[in-house]
């Protein structure tokens, strides 16, 4: 398994942890990133990732990886 898939899943577990209308919102800002539409998210993250340069596809994960951690933190599902 490559890394991208690890990192697609795990992004794709932190959008599903979203409550609504927050995890519509932000499966529409990872289509305006990926300019691709996302109906399976992981999936849709996977191919975005595989897509990017090396460097690129590292800095998005982070970003993304600080900015959804933050989304779950205040708009995620009670547990």
């Amino acid at each position: 398994m490559f890394r991208y898939e690890v990192d697609a899943r795990i992004l794709a577990g932190r959008v599903d942890r979203l409550s609504e209308p927050y995890r519509h919102n932000t499966i529409t800002w990872l289509e305006r990133c990926a300019q691709r539409p996302m109906g399976d998210v992981e999936r849709g993250i996977k191919a975005f990732l595989q897509g990017l340069h090396p460097v690129v596809r590292d800095g998005f994960v982070l970003h993304a990886s600080r900015v959804l951690e933050d989304a779950v933190r205040f708009f995620g599902l009670p547990e």
